[in-house]
């Protein structure tokens, strides 16, 4: 089964840049949900690699299009709810203006996709939203938006460890939810069972692995 990073920060780093509005050039010779999701898929890795911001919006655009054509044909597409989720992720990361409906689809498009496929890609939306509800900002005046809770991101992320508890992310991203939410030792025991796990391959999921790994490490053992 292939493997790709489930993360997504959502820090006061975010820089504002023009939208794109273009269509991707093979938007109409593209027909089935499942090329439309494979669409959706090189477009997201594209997005997360490119260097410049420009870049990354372009790319993470042409995704949101593929996985909206992918989702009017089969609203159940596993691949297109969750790449729609991750381009959108790269997205507003990069682009301020209505980040909370960003950051409200990417919740809705995680829900309906555990509801169908919840081992999806070693359990990744749970990862997604446990992420979402670490990262997200702590305070908002308006209170239907998405802001940080932690007891949200640790559920979720207990999910994810439950249905594929041999995949090292939900276990490192578990750990660093806990020590957020101020449990030191079940973050201690969760960043010792990531420890534990092979490592194969997870440099192309999560690039960072070990810087954030070496960082709980100095807090936690």
């Amino acid at each position: 089964m292939r493997r790709f990073p489930h993360w997504l920060l959502f820090a006061g780093l975010l820089v504002a840049c023009a939208a794109p509005k273009s269509m991707p050039a093979d938007i109409d010779r593209l027909k089935s949900p499942s090329e439309l999701g494979e669409a959706a898929r090189r477009a997201y890795l594209a997005a997360r690699d490119a260097a410049a911001k420009s870049d990354k919006l372009k790319r993470a655009h042409e995704g949101i299009v593929y996985a909206d054509k992918c989702l009017k044909a089969d609203p159940q597409a596993a691949d297109c709810l969750y790449f729609h989720a991750l381009n959108t992720g790269v997205y507003i990361k990069n682009h301020i203006p209505n980040y909370q409906k960003g950051l409200k689809k990417m919740v809705a498009n995680c829900e309906a996709l555990n509801q169908i496929r919840p081992d999806f890609e070693h359990a990744g939306c749970y990862r997604i939203l446990g992420n979402i509800f670490a990262q997200a900002p702590s305070f908002s005046l308006n209170p239907k938006n998405i802001t940080q809770d932690l007891d949200r991101s640790v559920g979720y992320l207990r999910e994810a460890v439950k249905i594929s508890p041999n995949y090292p992310l939900n276990r490192l991203f578990l750990a660093r939810s806990l020590e957020q939410s101020g449990d030191t030792e079940g973050a201690r025991a969760e960043l010792k069972a990531f420890d534990a796990l092979p490592k194969d391959g997870l440099a192309q999921d999560y690039p960072d692995w070990k810087k954030e790994r070496d960082s709980l490490a100095q807090k936690l053992l």
